[in-house]
Protein backbone atom coordinates (compact mmCIF):
# COMPACT_ATOMS: atom_id res chain seq x y z
CA UNK A 1 0.00 0.00 0.00
CA UNK A 2 0.92 3.60 -0.42
CA UNK A 3 0.36 6.69 2.06
CA UNK A 4 1.14 5.96 5.38
CA UNK A 5 4.42 7.56 5.73
CA UNK A 6 4.45 11.26 6.71
CA UNK A 7 5.24 12.90 3.04
CA UNK A 8 3.15 10.23 1.10
CA UNK A 9 -0.03 11.09 4.06
CA UNK A 10 0.40 14.90 3.21
CA UNK A 11 -2.25 15.08 0.18
CA UNK A 12 0.70 16.36 -2.39
CA UNK A 13 0.16 15.36 -5.43
CA UNK A 14 3.40 14.69 -7.55
CA UNK A 15 5.54 13.36 -9.45
CA UNK A 16 6.19 10.40 -6.92
CA UNK A 17 2.34 9.11 -6.77
CA UNK A 18 2.03 9.34 -10.80
CA UNK A 19 5.40 7.04 -11.02
CA UNK A 20 3.22 4.35 -8.57
CA UNK A 21 0.28 4.92 -10.41
CA UNK A 22 2.25 3.81 -13.58
CA UNK A 23 4.28 1.05 -11.80
CA UNK A 24 1.05 -0.70 -10.50
CA UNK A 25 -0.63 -0.72 -13.72
CA UNK A 26 2.67 -2.30 -15.56
CA UNK A 27 2.62 -4.33 -12.50
CA UNK A 28 -1.43 -5.83 -13.05
CA UNK A 29 -0.38 -6.17 -16.56
CA UNK A 30 3.08 -8.10 -15.90
CA UNK A 31 1.16 -10.01 -14.10
CA UNK A 32 -0.94 -11.20 -16.88
CA UNK A 33 1.93 -11.52 -19.67
CA UNK A 34 3.92 -13.47 -16.94
CA UNK A 35 2.54 -15.04 -14.00
CA UNK A 36 4.54 -14.87 -10.88
CA UNK A 37 4.88 -18.95 -11.00
CA UNK A 38 6.75 -18.43 -13.89
CA UNK A 39 8.83 -15.69 -12.74
CA UNK A 40 9.62 -17.80 -9.10
CA UNK A 41 10.59 -20.94 -11.93
CA UNK A 42 13.37 -18.56 -13.65
CA UNK A 43 14.85 -18.43 -10.26
CA UNK A 44 16.57 -21.74 -10.38
CA UNK A 45 18.26 -20.27 -13.82
CA UNK A 46 19.17 -16.76 -12.29
CA UNK A 47 22.68 -15.37 -12.25
CA UNK A 48 24.66 -15.84 -8.64
CA UNK A 49 23.95 -13.15 -5.93
CA UNK A 50 26.92 -10.74 -5.40
CA UNK A 51 26.77 -9.44 -1.69
CA UNK A 52 25.88 -6.11 -2.19
CA UNK A 53 26.65 -4.64 1.26
CA UNK A 54 29.77 -6.34 1.49
CA UNK A 55 31.03 -5.06 -1.60
CA UNK A 56 30.16 -1.32 -0.71
CA UNK A 57 31.77 -2.16 3.32
CA UNK A 58 35.00 -4.09 1.80
CA UNK A 59 36.22 -0.71 0.24
CA UNK A 60 38.95 1.45 2.13
CA UNK A 61 37.64 4.65 1.72
CA UNK A 62 33.61 5.81 0.44
CA UNK A 63 32.52 3.38 -2.01
CA UNK A 64 30.53 4.36 -5.15
CA UNK A 65 27.13 3.40 -6.48
CA UNK A 66 27.32 4.10 -10.14
CA UNK A 67 24.24 4.95 -11.42
CA UNK A 68 22.72 4.29 -15.18
CA UNK A 69 19.27 6.22 -16.55
CA UNK A 70 18.48 7.82 -19.77
CA UNK A 71 16.30 10.32 -18.31
CA UNK A 72 14.48 11.78 -14.66
CA UNK A 73 11.76 13.43 -14.01
CA UNK A 74 14.33 15.73 -12.45
CA UNK A 75 16.75 16.16 -15.24
CA UNK A 76 14.55 15.58 -18.01
CA UNK A 77 16.61 14.08 -21.14
CA UNK A 78 20.48 12.46 -19.99
CA UNK A 79 21.23 10.34 -22.87
CA UNK A 80 19.01 8.39 -24.50
CA UNK A 81 20.68 6.58 -26.42
CA UNK A 82 22.82 4.66 -23.51
CA UNK A 83 24.79 1.72 -24.04
CA UNK A 84 23.94 -0.04 -20.70
CA UNK A 85 27.40 -2.38 -21.71
CA UNK A 86 29.83 0.23 -22.13
CA UNK A 87 28.59 2.47 -19.24
CA UNK A 88 28.90 -0.48 -16.96
CA UNK A 89 31.90 -1.09 -18.74
CA UNK A 90 33.68 2.37 -17.78
CA UNK A 91 32.01 2.21 -14.58
CA UNK A 92 33.70 -1.14 -13.25
CA UNK A 93 37.11 0.20 -14.78
CA UNK A 94 36.77 3.36 -12.85
CA UNK A 95 36.76 1.79 -9.85
CA UNK A 96 32.73 2.01 -8.66
CA UNK A 97 32.06 -0.28 -6.07
CA UNK A 98 28.36 -1.07 -7.28
CA UNK A 99 26.04 0.05 -10.37
CA UNK A 100 22.63 1.21 -9.77
CA UNK A 101 20.74 0.49 -13.12
CA UNK A 102 16.97 2.34 -13.39
CA UNK A 103 14.69 0.13 -14.43
CA UNK A 104 11.75 1.99 -14.72
CA UNK A 105 10.48 2.68 -18.11
CA UNK A 106 7.93 5.14 -18.20
CA UNK A 107 9.93 8.08 -16.27
CA UNK A 108 13.62 6.84 -16.74
CA UNK A 109 13.39 5.15 -19.58
CA UNK A 110 14.87 1.80 -18.25
CA UNK A 111 14.08 -1.93 -18.33
CA UNK A 112 15.38 -4.92 -16.88
CA UNK A 113 16.91 -6.07 -19.72
CA UNK A 114 19.55 -2.61 -19.39
CA UNK A 115 20.13 -4.61 -15.59
CA UNK A 116 20.43 -8.12 -17.38
CA UNK A 117 22.66 -6.61 -19.74
CA UNK A 118 24.65 -4.95 -16.67
CA UNK A 119 24.89 -7.93 -14.77
CA UNK A 120 26.63 -9.96 -17.29
CA UNK A 121 29.30 -7.43 -17.31
CA UNK A 122 29.40 -6.43 -13.93
CA UNK A 123 29.83 -9.97 -12.65
CA UNK A 124 33.21 -10.57 -14.67
CA UNK A 125 34.22 -7.48 -12.50
CA UNK A 126 33.39 -8.56 -9.24
CA UNK A 127 30.79 -5.48 -9.23
CA UNK A 128 27.74 -5.78 -7.84
CA UNK A 129 24.24 -4.32 -9.27
CA UNK A 130 21.33 -2.32 -7.86
CA UNK A 131 17.79 -2.47 -9.32
CA UNK A 132 16.33 0.38 -8.26
CA UNK A 133 12.68 0.72 -9.60
CA UNK A 134 9.42 1.74 -7.24
CA UNK A 135 9.19 -1.21 -5.52
CA UNK A 136 5.15 -1.90 -4.21
CA UNK A 137 4.24 -5.34 -5.09
CA UNK A 138 6.72 -8.95 -4.06
CA UNK A 139 6.17 -9.81 -7.85
CA UNK A 140 8.81 -7.10 -8.21
CA UNK A 141 10.72 -8.15 -5.90
CA UNK A 142 10.71 -11.87 -7.23
CA UNK A 143 11.02 -10.32 -11.09
CA UNK A 144 14.48 -8.27 -9.47
CA UNK A 145 16.02 -11.29 -8.57
CA UNK A 146 15.39 -13.54 -11.94
CA UNK A 147 16.95 -10.72 -13.60
CA UNK A 148 20.21 -11.10 -11.70
CA UNK A 149 19.85 -8.05 -9.08
CA UNK A 150 21.90 -7.83 -6.43
CA UNK A 151 19.69 -5.80 -4.31
CA UNK A 152 17.13 -3.62 -4.92
CA UNK A 153 15.64 -0.39 -3.61
CA UNK A 154 12.93 -0.09 -0.90
CA UNK A 155 11.30 3.62 -0.94
CA UNK A 156 9.78 4.20 2.37
CA UNK A 157 7.77 7.11 0.95
CA UNK A 158 5.56 4.94 -0.97
CA UNK A 159 5.03 1.70 1.36
CA UNK A 160 3.61 1.37 4.62
CA UNK A 161 4.88 0.12 7.51
CA UNK A 162 3.47 -3.30 6.82
CA UNK A 163 4.69 -3.70 3.22
CA UNK A 164 7.62 -2.27 4.26
CA UNK A 165 8.56 -4.94 6.72
CA UNK A 166 7.35 -8.00 4.31
CA UNK A 167 9.19 -6.81 1.13
CA UNK A 168 12.13 -6.26 3.20
CA UNK A 169 11.73 -10.14 4.58
CA UNK A 170 11.18 -11.55 1.04
CA UNK A 171 14.59 -9.93 -0.33
CA UNK A 172 16.25 -10.97 2.64
CA UNK A 173 14.78 -14.19 1.79
CA UNK A 174 16.05 -14.55 -1.72
CA UNK A 175 19.93 -13.63 -0.76
CA UNK A 176 19.62 -10.05 -2.01
CA UNK A 177 19.82 -6.71 0.16
CA UNK A 178 17.74 -3.92 0.37
CA UNK A 179 18.79 -0.31 0.14
CA UNK A 180 16.23 1.35 2.27
CA UNK A 181 15.81 4.99 1.40
CA UNK A 182 14.48 7.89 3.40
CA UNK A 183 13.88 11.48 3.23
CA UNK A 184 12.77 12.51 6.52
CA UNK A 185 12.54 11.21 10.50
CA UNK A 186 9.04 9.69 10.22
CA UNK A 187 10.50 7.55 7.18
CA UNK A 188 13.75 6.92 9.06
CA UNK A 189 11.94 5.65 11.90
CA UNK A 190 9.65 3.45 9.48
CA UNK A 191 12.93 1.85 7.98
CA UNK A 192 15.06 1.18 11.34
CA UNK A 193 11.56 -0.91 12.71
CA UNK A 194 12.72 -3.45 10.34
CA UNK A 195 16.77 -3.64 11.05
CA UNK A 196 17.66 -2.94 7.89
CA UNK A 197 21.57 -3.78 6.77
CA UNK A 198 21.78 -0.54 4.15
CA UNK A 199 19.58 3.00 5.04
CA UNK A 200 20.02 5.48 2.39
CA UNK A 201 19.04 9.22 2.60
CA UNK A 202 18.00 10.49 -0.47
CA UNK A 203 19.00 14.46 -0.54
CA UNK A 204 16.16 14.88 -3.27
CA UNK A 205 12.77 15.28 -1.68
CA UNK A 206 10.77 13.17 -3.83
CA UNK A 207 7.75 15.71 -4.10
CA UNK A 208 9.03 18.48 -5.13
CA UNK A 209 12.87 17.25 -6.32
CA UNK A 210 14.50 20.12 -4.68
CA UNK A 211 17.82 18.67 -3.78
CA UNK A 212 20.13 19.60 -0.48
CA UNK A 213 22.54 17.59 1.17
CA UNK A 214 21.74 18.75 4.40
CA UNK A 215 19.34 16.24 4.16
CA UNK A 216 22.07 13.62 4.45
CA UNK A 217 23.41 15.53 7.57
CA UNK A 218 20.81 15.98 9.09
CA UNK A 219 19.67 12.18 9.77
CA UNK A 220 23.19 10.02 9.76
CA UNK A 221 23.76 10.77 12.85
CA UNK A 222 20.36 9.11 13.66
CA UNK A 223 21.31 5.58 11.76
CA UNK A 224 22.49 3.20 13.84
CA UNK A 225 26.47 2.39 13.25
CA UNK A 226 25.54 -1.18 12.46
CA UNK A 227 23.75 0.05 9.37
CA UNK A 228 25.54 1.10 6.53
CA UNK A 229 24.71 4.33 5.80
CA UNK A 230 24.25 5.81 1.93
CA UNK A 231 23.68 9.70 0.86
CA UNK A 232 21.93 10.04 -2.42
CA UNK A 233 21.65 12.43 -5.03
CA UNK A 234 23.20 16.15 -4.97
CA UNK A 235 26.44 15.44 -4.84
CA UNK A 236 28.29 17.24 -8.18
CA UNK A 237 31.87 16.20 -7.66
CA UNK A 238 34.94 14.77 -4.64
CA UNK A 239 34.02 17.97 -2.84
CA UNK A 240 30.62 16.53 -1.91
CA UNK A 241 31.17 13.30 -1.40
CA UNK A 242 34.07 14.28 0.98
CA UNK A 243 31.39 16.32 2.71
CA UNK A 244 29.10 13.45 2.85
CA UNK A 245 32.08 11.09 4.40
CA UNK A 246 32.52 14.09 6.91
CA UNK A 247 28.81 13.51 8.11
CA UNK A 248 28.93 9.62 8.04
CA UNK A 249 28.37 8.00 4.81
CA UNK A 250 30.15 5.20 3.69
CA UNK A 251 29.30 4.87 0.66
CA UNK A 252 27.33 7.48 -2.21
CA UNK A 253 24.84 6.82 -5.12
CA UNK A 254 25.56 9.41 -7.79
CA UNK A 255 23.78 9.38 -10.87
CA UNK A 256 22.85 12.65 -12.43
CA UNK A 257 26.25 13.70 -12.02
CA UNK A 258 27.91 11.29 -14.07
CA UNK A 259 24.90 10.62 -16.72
CA UNK A 260 25.93 14.69 -17.15
CA UNK A 261 29.36 14.31 -17.45
CA UNK A 262 30.46 12.55 -20.55
CA UNK A 263 33.42 11.66 -21.42
CA UNK A 264 34.47 12.87 -18.05
CA UNK A 265 32.37 10.64 -16.06
CA UNK A 266 35.11 7.72 -15.46
CA UNK A 267 37.58 10.32 -14.06
CA UNK A 268 34.73 11.76 -11.50
CA UNK A 269 33.94 8.27 -10.35
CA UNK A 270 37.79 7.56 -10.13
CA UNK A 271 37.84 10.58 -8.45
CA UNK A 272 34.92 10.05 -5.94
CA UNK A 273 36.03 6.64 -4.90
CA UNK A 274 39.37 8.29 -3.85
CA UNK A 275 37.82 9.89 -0.95
CA UNK A 276 38.78 8.31 2.03
CA UNK A 277 35.36 7.66 4.96
CA UNK A 278 36.86 10.53 7.19
CA UNK A 279 35.79 12.80 4.59
CA UNK A 280 38.98 14.71 3.68
CA UNK A 281 39.57 14.38 -0.56
CA UNK A 282 42.76 13.51 -1.74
Amino acid sequence: MVGSTSNSSSGESGILDRIVAERRERIKQAKLDRPLAEVKAALNDAAPVAPFKEALASRPGISVIAEMKRSSPSAGSLDPDLDPVLRAGMYCQAGAAAISVLTEPDFFGGSLDDMRKVKAVASQQGVAVLEKDFVVDEYQVYEARASGADAILLIIAILDTSTYSSLLELTNELGMSALVEVFDEPELEIALSANPGIVGVNNRNLKTLETSLGVFEQLATQIPDDALKVAESGMKNAEDVARMGRAGAKAVLVGESLMRAGDDAAGLVKAMSKVPVSGAAT
